[in-house]
């Protein structure tokens, strides 16, 4: 198949550079360089257009160069484009249904995918997530999009103040200043922490000390000389992520 697509791309690209250099009508000859650059602008559009044209024959199959190893081949249909950056990465299906798709949900979560089911299913792992939608009775559209991991910023921070535990932090993460000198916030997104591990990491805050219940907790903690009101609330939490949010008043 891909030895047709070849042949069939150089034939266009034969026929693009022929007419490209072909006899050039007396009117047009007289004018020189203008009607060569012409030419030449002329040929190189309709080359790369046919190169296009090739690529879109060619993404007719899994894209295993394109996606991470932690991502199983979609069998149960056909692949009929894909295609995107680093960050965004879409692949469309053919010939399947909600049966084959809801198949391909449970083998991502038997290889460790956190999966939230719907109209619009989403699973993630670490710092991918993948969207599906339906584009039409047998068409579906996956959407791969690859966050950048974040990390703990302990210096940053006063002692006490810890992450939940098997957490993949999504996205960069910092003590942002909101009243300078007094208030700071941080927001921080964790994947792979749902509802009963979001409780738990806030019962284990509260055994060291913290007060409040699973919404949000407080504690007054010192940091280089100085006293902070600390509070820890849970901003969002699904069934494959959960983000809180922290907040730092200064005291004296």
């Amino acid at each position: 198949m891909k030895r047709l697509i070849s042949i069939m791309f150089i034939s266009i690209l034969l026929i693009t550079m022929i007419s490209g250099c072909g006899s050039k009508p007396a009117a047009e000859q007289s004018s020189g360089g203008t009607a060569e650059t012409k030419a030449a602008e002329d040929t190189e559009k309709a080359v790369k257009n046919a190169m296009e044209t090739m690529e879109t024959l060619m993404n007719k199959e899994w894209p295993k160069d394109k996606v991470p190893a932690e991502l199983p081949e979609y069998e149960e249909g056909e692949i009929v484009n894909s295609g995107g950056d680093g960050e965004d990465f879409y692949i469309k299906i053919d010939k399947t249904n909600e049966d084959a798709l809801n198949k391909y949900l449970d083998n991502l979560k038997s290889l460790g995918w956190n999966v939230e089911s719907g109209k619009q299913p989403e699973a993630r792992k670490g710092i991918y997530s993948i969207r599906f939608s339906w584009q039409g009775d047998e068409h579906l559209q996956m959407v791969l999009y690859t966050a950048e991991e974040g990390a703990w910023p302990k210096d940053q921070l006063p002692p006490g103040i810890i992450p939940p535990p098997d957490c993949t932090f999504i996205g960069e993460m910092e003590l942002l200043e909101t009243v300078t000198g007094q208030v700071w916030y941080m927001n921080y997104e964790c994947e792979g922490i749902n509802e009963e591990k979001a409780n738990a990491y806030i019962d284990t805050l509260i055994k060291d000390g913290w007060s409040g219940d699973a919404s949000m907790i407080t504690k007054t903690v010192e940091w280089k000389g100085k006293k902070y009101e600390a509070s820890i609330e849970v901003y969002e939490i699904n069934n494959i992520s959960a983000t809180f949010t922290l907040n730092l008043m200064l005291l004296n």
